[in-house]
C-alpha cells in the first residue's frame, strides 16, 4: 500500500502541471482582454466627454447667436427712443429719457456697449465713415459727428457707428510742404 500512494500522486502532479500552464495562459488571455476592454472604455469615456463638451459649446453658441439677433433687432427701437428723447420736451421728454435709460441698462446687462465715436480718431474697425468734411478746427481723421450710434455686443461689433470725419486741409498742405 505504501508503494501505491506515491504512484497515484505522481500522475496528478504531472496532470496538474499542464493544467497550471493552461490556467496561466487563460489568465494571461483574460488579463489582455481586460486591458483591451479598459482601453476601449477609456476611449469611449473620452469620446462621451468630448461630445458633452461639444454639445455644451454648441448650445452656448446658439444662445449667443439668438441673443445677438434679438439685440440687433432692438437697436432700431433704441434709435427711435433716442430720436423721441431729443425731440420731446418737458415731462414727456423726461419720461422718455427715463424709459430709454432703463432700456439701455437692460441691454447692457446682456453685454451691449455703445461704441465711442465723437471727438476720437476714426477707426475703420468700429466706425463707418459716411462723409468727410473740411474742418480746420479739428485734426485730420477725427470723428466730427455721429450720424448713427454704433454698438458692440459682448466685445463683437454688432453695428458700426456711422460718422462724419473731419478733413483738415491745413494739416494736409503742411505735410505736402514738408515732403
Amino acid at each position: 500500500m505504501v508503494d501505491e500512494a506515491p504512484e497515484q500522486e505522481a500522475p496528478e502532479t504531472e496532470a496538474g502541471t499542464p493544467d497550471l500552464a493552461r490556467l496561466m495562459r487563460e489568465l494571461e488571455d483574460a488579463r489582455k482582454r481586460s486591458e483591451d476592454f479598459l482601453t476601449r472604455l477609456q476611449y469611449l469615456q473620452a469620446e462621451v466627454e468630448n461630445t458633452r463638451k461639444r454639445a455644451e459649446r454648441d448650445v452656448e453658441q446658439a444662445v449667443q447667436r439668438a441673443n445677438e439677433g434679438l439685440i440687433a433687432r432692438l437697436l432700431p427701437v433704441l434709435d427711435d427712443l433716442d430720436a423721441a428723447v431729443a425731440s420731446t420736451k418737458g415731462k414727456a421728454g423726461k419720461g422718455l429719457a427715463l424709459l430709454r435709460e432703463n432700456f439701455v441698462k437692460a441691454l447692457k446687462e446682456f453685454g451691449l456697449e455703445e461704441i465711442p465715436a465723437a471727438g476720437i480718431p476714426f477707426d475703420p474697425f468700429v466706425h463707418e465713415g459716411i462723409q468727410q468734411v473740411n474742418d480746420e478746427t479739428l485734426p485730420d481723421n477725427i470723428v466730427k459727428d455721429v450720424v448713427r450710434k454704433g454698438y458692440t455686443f459682448q466685445k463683437k461689433v454688432l453695428r458700426p457707428a456711422q460718422v462724419v470725419v473731419a478733413k483738415n486741409e491745413r494739416y494736409e498742405s503742411k505735410g505736402e510742404q514738408d515732403a
